[in-house]
């Protein structure tokens, strides 16, 4: 009967799909990556989120791409550090990085997104950030800092970078295509001809990078911003 069972279970598993496990990486004490994983026509992606711990709380950029591991990795946040996820910041308006902020708002932390972030989720019927992110300020929770910034149209027109000035951090968001990257992905939404341009300014602007995690794809890997290039010289 046991065999049985577990027969059921394997057959059940399989015909509807597990959701992944959330997996989770240190940069360093304070920035972490966090991968969540959804699949289209039987292929499996990733999507890298980060988070920033600081002394008041967690600062989360980009939500789990799906929904159902919202309240999952808040909780496994608060285990791992006993502190509570105090912000959420979105960096484009897609499902693997804005998903469902309702979620967030209805708890009462504080969410964040451009203002063109928050016309785009408005035009979808999807909730808007409660806060609008202000380009170029530099964020302070605790005795940690970030800035946003928006070069140009890319992957989306509204996709902005998070950087971390302290670490050299680049968190590039779906701008920026992972190193073993195939092609530039989803461009229902992205300007390719503006995208090089918009990616040659934010290298202008910081020469000295140590670490950048992309949207997607391998983030361990190197050469992130040099494949980027590359896919979208082919088009």
């Amino acid at each position: 009967m046991k065999k049985i069972l577990s027969l059921i279970v394997l057959i059940t598993c399989s015909a509807f799909g597990q959701i992944k496990p959330i997996q989770f990486d240190s940069l360093n004490q304070h920035l972490s990556v966090y991968q969540t994983f959804n699949t289209f026509n039987g292929v499996e992606y990733n999507a890298n989120g980060m988070y920033l711990i600081t002394n008041k709380g967690i600062v989360l950029f980009d939500v789990p791409w799906q929904k159902s591991q919202y309240q999952t990795l808040n909780d496994i946040l608060f285990q791992k550090y006993h502190l509570p996820v105090i912000a959420v910041f979105a960096t484009h308006s897609h499902d693997d990085r804005a998903g469902d902020l309702s979620f967030y708002n209805t708890l009462n932390i504080p969410t964040y997104a451009t203002a063109l972030t928050n016309s785009k989720l408005k035009k979808e019927g999807k909730a808007t950030a409660k806060f609008e992110i202000e380009l170029g300020k530099t964020y302070k929770f605790g005795k940690e800092k970030f800035v946003v910034e928006y070069f140009g149209q890319g992957h989306t027109e509204d996709n902005v970078v998070i950087w971390f000035p302290k670490y050299k951090v680049l968190n590039g968001g779906c701008l920026i295509k992972g190193a073993d990257a195939m092609n530039l992905g989803y461009t229902g939404d992205a300007n390719v001809a503006e995208w090089p341009k918009t990616v040659k300014k934010l290298v202008e602007k910081h020469p000295t990078i140590k670490q950048v995690i992309p949207g997607h794809d391998d983030w361990k890997a190197t050469g992130h911003i040099e494949n980027t290039f590359k896919l979208l010289e082919k088009k």
